[in-house]
């Protein structure tokens, strides 16, 4: 891959509007259960993006903030299961996962 290739961010308002009062996805230990906290959380692991930097708005779970805020104690497969969750929910949603 060509190091001065940048790929467009992804931004979508549609997902992030639609992420609030949905039911979280993390559902972990900490999870207070609360829709009324839910946000889209973007995890930067494994991501390639760096620490002041969001990554794209598809890799992103629907998440309460108290899982959001535990999410570095969480184990990959947790994370990679709440996005691909959050994932069917929007696409049952808009029939797709990157709706503008």
């Amino acid at each position: 891959m060509n190091a001065n290739f940048k790929t467009p961010m992804f931004v979508s308002k549609k997902l992030r509007d639609f992420a609030k009062g949905q039911q979280c996805q993390m559902m972990s230990e900490w999870c207070n259960g609360d829709p009324e906290t839910v946000v889209l959380c973007h995890s930067r692991r494994r991501t390639g993006t760096g620490m002041a930097q969001k990554p794209h708005d598809f890799w992103s779970y629907h998440g309460c903030a108290s899982c959001h805020a535990n999410e570095e104690h969480i184990e990959d497969r947790e994370l990679y299961d709440a996005i691909r969750r959050t994932q069917w929910a929007v696409y049952a949603h808009f029939g797709s996962l990157t709706p503008k």
